[in-house]
């Protein structure tokens, strides 16, 4: 007759958790036998499920948990031998230690030149140019150019600061500003009174050359009206109006593509027809256009 055994009939001296996991800062031949003592306790577990017949016992159920164990057993179990026999674990490779130079290494790339090899002479020498508002009694020392030659946006940001008026600010064209400081550099003045720069459109589609920031209207004090638009109509691409009425006579001055003068001796507050001014030469002097020719470097 069958004998069935209970489950306090066996007795698990190594009873511990199916994963136990060993206390952090033991040595590894503790872990080792932490390690066993688990698996010891696994393999008694299932004799006695299969014993006492309580459950159905199944291997795959535990097949990779006793993978692991056994795998992980293993290689401590080296490792610790390892250690017995006088032998240090494998480390991973470091790559050696560079030697540090005596002095920091130059940056990449080319040697950087010396700021004062692109120095202009011309933009060094150049004096500052005081820029006064004649409505709003704005006014500045304005610098147009940097030592290298380069338009300062610093400076023309000043110019369209001083020469905004009623209408608002609005940025004047850069080379509407060199234009102008050419113009001053050219009769030797220490001063430019702006009448109008920055106009606001009268409507969406009636658009002009100041409501752009693209003109300026101005005079050089004590060089006369039509001195100065005689030398501005000298220039290439640019727009020259002269006003003659007794209350006005100021010069306009714009850039643009194709040059076209007039003449206007309407009183203020009056506008009557312009009368343009024939210039046999315009068209050649267009098409010689240059950058170079807007900066200051012609003779007085």
């Amino acid at each position: 007759m069958r004998r069935i055994v209970s489950s306090e009939d066996v007795s698990c001296p190594f009873e511990v958790a199916l994963d136990p996991s060993p206390p952090q800062g033991h040595s590894v031949r503790k872990r080792v036998h932490y390690r066993v003592g688990g698996i010891i306790g696994d393999l008694l577990h299932f004799s006695r499920r299969a014993i006492t017949g309580r459950g159905v016992f199944s291997l795959s159920m535990y097949r990779g948990r006793l993978s692991r164990s056994l795998a992980v057993a293993a290689l401590l179990f080296v490792a610790a031998c390892a250690r017995t026999a006088g032998l240090e674990p494998i480390a991973a490779a470091r790559p050696p230690s560079l030697p540090q130079p005596a002095e920091p290494l130059p940056a990449f790339g080319p040697p950087r030149p010396d700021p004062e090899l692109f120095e202009q002479a011309w933009a060094k020498a150049l004096p500052d140019l005081r820029v006064e508002c004649a409505n709003s009694g704005a006014k500045a020392a304005v610098r147009l150019y940097a030592n290298d030659g380069s338009v300062d946006p610093e400076a023309v940001a000043v110019f369209s600061r001083v020469a905004a008026d009623a209408n608002g600010e609005f940025p004047l064209n850069d080379r509407l500003a060199q234009l102008a400081v050419k113009a001053a550099h050219h009769f030797d003045a220490k001063s430019l009174v702006v009448v109008s720069a920055y106009r606001k459109p009268r409507s969406r589609r009636a658009t002009d050359h100041h409501s752009k920031g693209e003109a300026l209207d101005f005079r050089l004090p004590g060089v006369d009206y039509r001195k100065l638009a005689a030398y501005l109509r000298s220039l290439s691409r640019v727009g020259v109006g002269v006003y003659t009425d007794p209350r006005t006579r100021y010069v306009h001055l714009d850039v643009r593509d194709r040059s076209f003068y007039w003449l206007d001796a309407s009183p203020p507050g009056v506008v009557w027809r312009e009368a343009p001014i024939p210039d046999a030469k315009q068209a050649v002097r267009d098409a010689a256009y240059t950058s170079e020719s807007d900066l200051p470097l012609d003779g007085r």
